[in-house]
């Protein structure tokens, strides 16, 4: 109904028809468009948003342009029906110059309208059969120490601090930076036994020695190498989770 007052309206400013006469003319325009929105809704879920991403463009541009096709022959169509019911004939004649320009046009972002809807309502790929596989934990990697490269336990780990693209790992035997941001850590450890205490620290329990509050809901991490991390209010409520 919107959008057959918006014709209307548009029908009447611009081309100076009675409200009568624009009524007739929106509703030519706006019928098809209902049938064709349900059948290609239908389409679409049915066939191809099921499909990979390239076979769905591909769909799309072929459905595209047989949309506007269509739409336009029926426009006519009930152009030339609603001319006979007012007495004028019953008479198909097709638009000329910019006004066909302007009707295919309208044909395309009709269909790409549509379509957008569908996809926000019903999932891009709804049908679709997803498997995520889930990467393993990271147990060992290298680092370069002087001019070696040597390898860390992840077990051995007791704190990763975040320092932009960075990352300062501290171990049961030192230090050293790590060009992963902690971010990309926190994804790629084990989450029972690395916990983020603070937006720029991550813990391993196994070294974690006890706990202290530090006043406004936070604590303090006092680690097994001796090291004092503060614990954010965030991180303080998953410690008291973990109370039992």
């Amino acid at each position: 109904m919107l959008l057959w007052a918006l014709y209307a309206f548009v029908f009447i400013e611009t081309s100076g028809d009675t409200i009568g006469a624009a009524a007739w003319d929106a509703a030519a325009n706006v019928l098809p468009v209902a049938v064709l929105a349900a059948g290609v809704h239908s389409l679409l879920k049915a066939h191809v948003m099921p499909c990979v991403v390239p076979v769905q463009v591909a769909a799309h541009a072929g459905l595209a342009i047989a949309f506007a096709t269509t739409w336009y022959a029926l426009i006519l169509v009930m152009l030339a029906f609603f001319g006979g019911v007012r007495g004028h004939g019953f008479t198909v004649s097709g638009f000329s110059g910019p006004a066909f320009t302007w009707q295919v046009f309208q044909g395309l972002v009709l269909y790409a309208t549509i379509a957008a809807t569908c996809y926000a309502t019903r999932g891009g790929r709804e049908a679709a059969t997803v498997t995520i596989v889930a990467a393993p934990p990271l147990e060992r990697y290298l680092t370069r120490t002087g001019d070696e490269i040597v390898p860390i336990n992840v077990r051995e780990i007791v704190s990763i601090t975040g320092a932009q693209d960075y990352a300062e790992v501290a171990t049961i035997g030192g230090r050293h930076l790590v060009r992963m941001s902690l971010a990309e850590f926190e994804r790629r450890l084990d989450p029972t036994r690395f916990v983020r205490l603070h937006r720029s620290t991550i813990v391993n329990f196994d070294h974690f020695a006890r706990a202290e509050l530090a006043g406004g809901g936070r604590m303090l991490a006092h680690m097994v190498n001796g090291d004092v991390i503060q614990v954010s209010r965030a991180g303080a409520q998953t410690l008291r989770a973990l109370i039992v």
